[in-house]
């Protein structure tokens, strides 16, 4: 069966739970000590131990996170990104310029990690296999207290020897998240019970991989890993979409077949009684509504376009540089999403196509930059031509 591991990196302890892919139901819990500035010992440990998997959830422990609540404008989540990493020394007290940010929809807490770091960390884990998520650990141990059924409550996190950390919920939304000295504990904190059989040390790491297949845009990567994620991500969607649409066109064959399977014993049926008995008008009558039912069959398959055909037109017409996020369809109409150097040149390409109609943008664009290059977000609707 298909695994996924979520690990939590702490200082000085790597805390992985593999679960099934499907149902994330926790198989193993395996801890190690590990040094962070040389992660490929600990990946060769754990490798070793669990064997072969197929993706990886990481979970920074707060240790390595600067947290802070930040009030940003009511704008979309890559560019509230955008706006920490220009110029992060104005919201952390940071001697690097190099960050890695994460921020979510619903809250203006804020985390920021050293990017070296953790791009050495997805550097050293991609070696084992894929890496599909990297987020915050107080992030993960809310997750995987939503999980639990717990959604209040001030619960303790791992920390570096000389402070605490503690997460708070409200409404199963996380609140706040804070570093604190190793003075005496403030109010009532708690540790994490334990979840669906899962000790309450492995609580981070289990929230991490129930959240392995959430929106990248608010994970704790750069904007090249995010662009990676979503690329790998987007490879995965359209093979299984081409998959599906293969697997539909087989049984549509199949059922072809077996319809002229039927009809041909049906006639061959006729064949013999009709001299002999007066039966036979009954089994031609038999024979004319499969004929009726197999015509009305092939009415409905030939009204609609194959899916493997729109996005064999898709991947023509869409310029070098643009990369689909998104598909979705609802009968003759599509819709597409994603970024490409010049959002505006889609419509008349796409247009160029006999087999699309309708094509227009549902939103408008933002330009953002990724590396040396600028890139424009777009989300374009399109009708699909018999």
């Amino acid at each position: 069966m298909s695994r996924r591991v979520g690990l939590e990196l702490t200082g000085d302890r790597v805390r992985a739970v593999t679960v099934s892919r499907w149902l994330s139901a926790p198989f193993e819990s395996f801890e190690l000590r590990w040094d962070p500035t040389a992660p490929a010992d600990g990946v060769a440990i754990l490798r070793q131990h669990l064997g072969n998997i197929s993706g990886i959830a990481l979970s920074v422990g707060i240790e390595f996170l600067h947290v802070k609540h930040v009030k940003l404008p009511p704008v979309s989540t890559m560019e509230r990104r955008n706006i920490l990493t220009l110029e992060p020394d104005r919201f952390f007290p940071i001697e690097s310029g190099e960050v890695v940010v994460s921020v979510s929809g619903g809250s203006d807490i804020v985390f920021a990690a050293d990017a070296r770091l953790v791009e050495s960390w997805v550097t050293a884990f991609e070696r084992w296999a894929p890496v599909d998520t990297v987020e915050a650990s107080p992030v993960s141990l809310a997750r995987a207290l939503r999980r639990g059924g717990v959604r209040d409550g001030t619960f303790q996190l791992p920390a570096a020897a000389d402070e605490r950390a503690t997460a708070e919920l409200r409404g199963g939304a996380l609140v706040s998240a804070r570093r604190i000295g190793s003075g005496p504990a403030e109010g009532q904190q708690q540790n994490p019970p334990a979840i669906r059989g899962v000790a309450p040390e492995f609580a981070s790491a289990f929230g991490a991989v129930l959240g392995a297949d959430d929106s990248p845009d608010q994970m704790l990567v750069s904007n090249s890993g995010h662009a990676r994620i979503s690329r790998r991500r987007m490879a995965g969607v359209t093979r299984g979409a081409l998959n599906f649409a293969l697997a539909v066109a087989f049984v549509l064959a199949a059922l072809d077949r077996s319809r002229s399977r039927q009809l041909a014993a049906v006639e061959q049926e006729i064949a013999m009684v009709t001299p002999r008995a007066a039966k036979g008008a009954s089994l031609q009558t038999r024979l004319a509504s499969l004929n009726v039912e197999l015509a009305a069959t092939r009415s409905v398959t030939a009204a609609r376009v194959s899916p493997v055909i729109v996005l064999a037109a898709l991947s023509r017409r869409l310029p070098a540089g643009a990369t689909v996020m998104s598909v979705r369809a609802d009968g003759l109409v599509w819709q597409i999403e994603g970024t490409a150097r010049d959002a505006g040149a889609l419509i008349p390409a796409l247009a160029a196509d006999k087999i699309f109609e309708d094509v227009r943008f549902l939103s408008a664009s933002s330009r953002f930059r990724e590396g040396n290059r600028s890139y424009e977000t777009f989300s374009i609707a399109l009708r699909a031509v018999p």
